[in-house]
């Protein structure tokens, strides 16, 4: 009796055996990475593309973000075209550049409309610079390399609303946080942070040094809207930043929320209901992420040269918003 128990001991200790070598022999669901193009890391792109990560990691099954810092609008844009990230934010109005140098845009689409970049030219109080008129023969902080605050606002928007091109200045061609320091270290005359308000990096900024924000005349206002249909007035109220008493009249630009073309439909559908229906941890996020709503999904897009997601198409129908786009347009 020993001798047979002991044979089915040893039986049944083989089976489990067997088994446990089968179960481990099949391999482990994949995790699919994907890179998040954002900006510098004391904008807002960073921010919101590392926050959305986090909720996207935490609430999709088999899939990994990083949140990756660039140099923004344009570089975001490119490398999505490049097949070497995956989403990404940009500024409006950097497709329409791209396609305009001959880049297949094509290989990406819309996911979302949702913060604004805020217009911030910003001197030291006791600057001469009262205007933008005013940067001539001065050194200017414009922007990184590839970015949309470079090409669109240092470049396009200068030009078409007080007449100015890099001849009229010196450009130094440097991240939001290069140009604070400059600021704060005395070695630019002014320089541009293109992101939404309050900004943490301009309000430590302003407890450090008194700073002023230089102001978009109308008659600026009206040359740029006419030329670039996706500038809207914007008031940065008094009492934003420290020191800075009197509303500020400029002006801002729609942002996108990109991914690549060939991503799964499935998947963009995933995402974009992971972020948008966890909203107390997207709001927790960033002042500006409450501005990730399906109603401000479709602001401006109608002059993008690409369309939505399949994926984030079939989220906008299953919310009973697609169908109604038209109306949120503005």
């Amino acid at each position: 009796m020993k001798k047979g128990r002991l044979i089915r001991s040893r039986l049944l200790l083989g089976i489990l055996i067997a088994g446990l070598l089968v179960f481990s022999a099949q391999p482990a669901a994949a995790l699919e990475f994907l890179s998040f193009g954002t900006g510098s890391p004391a904008g807002t792109y960073y921010f919101l593309g590392a926050g959305f990560s986090s909720i996207i990691n935490n609430n999709v099954p088999g899939v990994r973000v990083a949140a990756e810092s660039t140099a923004a609008s344009t570089e975001n844009a490119r490398l999505m075209i490049r097949g070497e990230m995956e989403l990404g934010l940009a500024c409006m109005g950097t497709l329409s550049d791209l396609k305009t140098q001959g880049m297949d845009v094509d290989q990406i689409r819309l996911v979302a409309v949702g913060h604004t970049s805020d217009t911030h030219w910003i001197v030291r109080k006791e600057s001469p610079i009262r205007s933008i008129s005013d940067f001539k023969g001065k050194v200017i902080g414009v922007g990184p390399a590839g970015s949309a605050t470079l090409n669109i606002y240092s470049k396009k928007h200068l030009q078409t609303g007080w007449g100015l091109t890099f001849d009229d200045f010196s450009p130094k061609y440097v991240s939001f946080s290069e140009v604070t320091r400059g600021l704060r270290d005395n070695t630019i005359d002014a320089g541009i942070i293109a992101a939404g308000a309050p900004l943490a990096s301009v309000m430590e900024l302003a407890r450090d040094i008194p700073i002023r924000l230089i102001e978009t005349e109308p008659e600026v206002l009206k040359r740029l809207r006419a030329e670039y249909s996706n500038v809207v007035p914007l008031v940065i109220p008094a009492g934003t930043y420290e020191g800075i008493d009197e509303d500020v009249h400029t002006y801002t630009l729609p942002q996108m929320w990109l991914c690549r073309t060939d991503l799964d439909e499935k998947l963009v559908y995933q995402i974009i209901k992971a972020v948008y229906e966890h909203e107390e941890e997207k709001n927790a996020i960033h002042p500006l992420a409450k501005m990730y709503t399906i109603e401000n999904a479709f602001r401006g897009t109608p002059g993008v040269p690409v369309g939505f997601h399949p994926g984030a198409i079939r989220y906008y129908k299953e919310k009973g918003i697609w169908d109604k786009r038209e109306q949120y347009y503005e």
